[in-house]
């Protein structure tokens, strides 16, 4: 037989990747090199299909001027687990209360880690128990598809007519059966397109509907992803559940260790007398009281991620005032004798795709570690105590903004560009170098972190955190399937209250220079420094860089040389020299990305205001289906999304790019006539200004005196000195009219 060249092409592809021997015709399975695998199994891969079942086989037996090729995918089928809830929408809480109440005792003795851990594993024993009896068994949601009668009719008569036609064979009853099921699709469409806009029309923000509106939002704004075929750390594929959690679980296994030492061993040793050395005074911690509890679980969320036990705010919320007093005892005994349960320290971690990267690299996916709900709370509770000392011993220095109340990333941008103002106002360059720390919070280092936690908490304070840092554990999870319990040997821990604020206070020592402005929010750290020379910019620069990397080097962070940015901000034509890190130039630059927000050269706003407006235009494609023209979705609903979902995309950053020229600011007012436009459904011939004025909905350049006036009145009582100082200049007191103020 010759081969058509379908067939040819067909045979080429599968001889090249060594997956069909064409003179033996043996079926043999597909090659785990994706690299030479053919759409087919990628399609296979992505579906989930094991690759295993994936065979090739010829079909002699059969009688063709063609070369057939049967090609089986999967021959066993995988039904996935269902997520198990500990209640349910008819879970008798009032139940659940009696029996917690009865079943507990709050006459216990904890003198030692061992009752505190049996402590903490009854509680959660008990409410276990006293859930189940309270909640009945559920069959799940039934999910029925209604269709009208007349559609089912229409259907029995589109069988009928193709039975009709595999009887006779005729031209005639061909194309009868043709049309009608051309018009029954048409038929189809149009119930569909009813029953979406029923669904429209039944949505709502409020508790009465479950919020159903927000739900509906929801997928869009966190899709659910497969995760594909996963390729291991010895170049094998990792396809089941099982062995994709292995990999993971070997690869974090990796991420949580420290960085390697690159002082010398006596170098290391000196750290032990780090800052004044002497241990402070053994001075008992502060007890708790029941309200303080009370208080913490009434701001629970009841959507709040579950960890490995499964008990979500929802339960705590329930909890009866007994088992509140139970869980303050524990609570005091975990502070009395400085230990923190295991059981509140093994994190349940998630993968989450990163956009942009390769689905099958384990480098491409963020994980998520979900604490029990109770630790947190104790974590609150500690943190409110440490927050004391912090506040009068002034630990956190003012250059750091990051997971500081009242401290917002606005602010801190606009530290940075209020510099960069004074060097254009100056007519001098204007030296920026944006650090990127590698993995900051996964590979801080357990024995310098505690080095320096020593020397600023009581004794009974520190041993409470050491026991809280030591002995931590995780297992990752995808779908029904989760790995053994990995240690963790480095890294403040992930989804954590205290795990902020302990990398706050591991990078406080961080050197400052005179001259140069250091902006720190959590791990992003920029520094700047100007000078009317170009070269001696750098050199400050570079001078205060070599100085910093001796500093990461001792505490073992990491910089990615090649990730990191200098930039140089200036209205001039020169530019800085190179800066150096680690002997490796660091990569010179006419933007960069700072706290969401983008900064070029000559600070014009252009380029953040572009690409607000690309991602506003994919936002509202989107939410097309719920605020377009043909959504039966109410007028107030579609408003409550715009102001919601929409506005705040664009407003972010608006107290400092609000600055910028008409020009650049007619492009998000022309967006906001689009979006209006949309969700009104007006004609053409109705103006922008008619929308907005009977919408009630305030046009940008109202949104950018609001703001501004709102920012301005929030930094004259800021408990910061450098945000406080902050201000924005005028149009008399500024030399260049392109840097003009927001009129009040």
């Amino acid at each position: 037989m010759t081969p058509t060249p379908r067939g040819r092409q067909l045979f080429a592809v599968m001889q090249s990747a060594n997956l069909y021997p064409i003179s033996t015709g043996e079926p043999t399975y597909w090659p785990s090199d994706k690299n030479k695998i053919p759409d087919l199994l990628d399609f296979a891969v992505v579906k989930g299909i094991n690759s295993q079942n994936i065979t090739a086989e010829t079909c002699l037996d059969l009688s063709s001027d063609h070369s057939p090729v049967m090609i089986t995918l999967n021959k066993d089928i995988k039904i996935q687990q269902k997520v198990i809830y500990l209640y349910n929408k008819k879970t008798n809480w009032k139940r659940f209360k009696e029996c917690l109440t009865d079943s507990l005792t709050c006459n216990i003795s904890l003198k030692t880690p061992k009752d505190l851990e049996k402590a903490v594993e009854e509680l959660n024993i008990q409410i276990y128990n006293a859930v189940s009896v309270a909640t009945p068994l559920s069959d799940g949601p039934k999910k029925t598809a209604t269709i009208s009668k007349h559609i089912l009719e229409k259907i029995l008569e589109k069988r009928q007519l193709r039975k009709i036609w595999q009887i006779t064979r005729s031209k005639f009853d061909k194309t009868k059966l043709n049309k009608f099921t051309k018009e029954l699709k048409l038929l189809l469409i149009e119930e569909k397109n009813i029953g979406i806009q029923k669904y429209l029309e039944s949505l709502s923000p409020t508790e009465a509907s479950d919020y159903s509106l927000w739900k509906a939002t929801w997928k869009f704004k966190r899709p659910q992803q497969h995760i594909p075929s996963i390729r291991q750390l010895n170049g094998d594929w990792a396809r089941n559940d099982l062995e994709k959690a292995n990999t993971f679980a070997e690869h974090l296994g990796e991420v949580f260790q420290p960085i390697n030492r690159e002082i010398s061993e006596q170098e290391e040793s000196e750290l032990s007398n780090y800052a004044d050395g002497a241990t402070q005074e053994n001075q008992p911690i502060k007890k708790v009281k029941i309200n303080e509890v009370l208080q913490i679980i009434k701001a629970l969320k009841d959507s709040k991620s579950l960890g490995y036990d499964k008990i979500n705010g929802k339960i705590i919320k329930e909890l009866p005032l007994k088992a509140t007093r139970y869980l303050t005892i524990i609570i005091n005994a975990v502070f009395r004798i400085g230990y923190f349960p295991k059981q509140w320290k093994t994190a349940l971690v998630i993968l989450i795709p990163k956009p942009g990267k390769s689905p099958d690299v384990v480098t491409s996916y963020r994980p998520i570690s979900l604490l029990p709900i109770i630790s947190k709370i104790c974590e609150k509770l500690i943190l409110k105590r440490m927050n004391l000392i912090i506040t009068s011993k002034k630990l956190i220095p003012n250059h750091q903004f990051g997971f500081r109340d009242q401290h917002a990333t606005i602010e801190q941008v606009n530290r940075l560009t209020n510099k960069i103002k004074e060097a254009f106002e100056n007519k001098q360059y204007c030296a920026g170098v944006f650090l990127d720390i590698a993995q900051a919070f996964d590979k801080v280092w357990h024995q310098g972190l505690l080095i320096k936690l020593r020397n600023m908490f009581s004794n009974n304070l520190y041993k409470l955190l050491k026991s809280y840092l030591t002995d931590r554990t995780f297992q990752v999870k995808i779908n029904a399937t989760t790995t053994k319990l990995t240690p963790i040997n480095a890294g403040v821990p992930q989804g954590s209250v205290l795990g902020p604020t302990l990398f706050l206070l591991y990078t406080a020592d961080l050197p400052t220079m005179q001259g140069v402005v250091t902006a720190t929010y959590a791990d992003d750290t920029a520094i700047l420094t100007s000078h009317s020379c170009p070269r001696t910019a750098s050199e400050i620069l570079q001078v205060y860089i070599d100085k910093t990397n001796t500093w990461f080097k001792r505490w073992r962070i990491k910089i990615n040389e090649t990730k990191s940015s200098h930039v140089t901000f200036t209205l001039r034509k020169g530019t800085c020299p190179v800066i150096s890190l680690n002997n490796k130039n660091i990569p010179q630059t006419n933007e960069v990305k700072y706290l969401g927000i983008h900064l070029d050269r000559r600070l014009t706003w252009r380029t953040h205001i572009w690409t607000k407006r690309k991602q506003l235009n994919l936002k509202l494609r989107k939410l097309y289906w719920l605020i377009g023209t043909k959504s039966k979705l109410k007028l107030e609903n579609k408003i409550l999304i715009y102001k919601c979902i929409i506005k705040p995309v664009w407003t972010y950053g608006i107290q400092l790019w609000g600055s910028a020229s008409k020009s650049n600011i007619e492009i998000i007012e022309r967006f906001q006539s689009k979006a209006l436009r949309n969700l009104l459904g007006a004609p053409w011939y109705v103006p922008n200004a008619t929308i907005i004025k009977d919408l009630n909905i305030p046009t940008v350049k109202e949104e950018i005196t609001t703001h501004f006036r709102r920012y301005k009145n929030r930094l004259a009582e800021h408990p910061n000195q450098l945000a406080a100082n902050l201000h924005l200049e005028t149009r008399s007191y500024s030399r260049l009219k392109k840097y003009k103020n927001i009129t009040i």
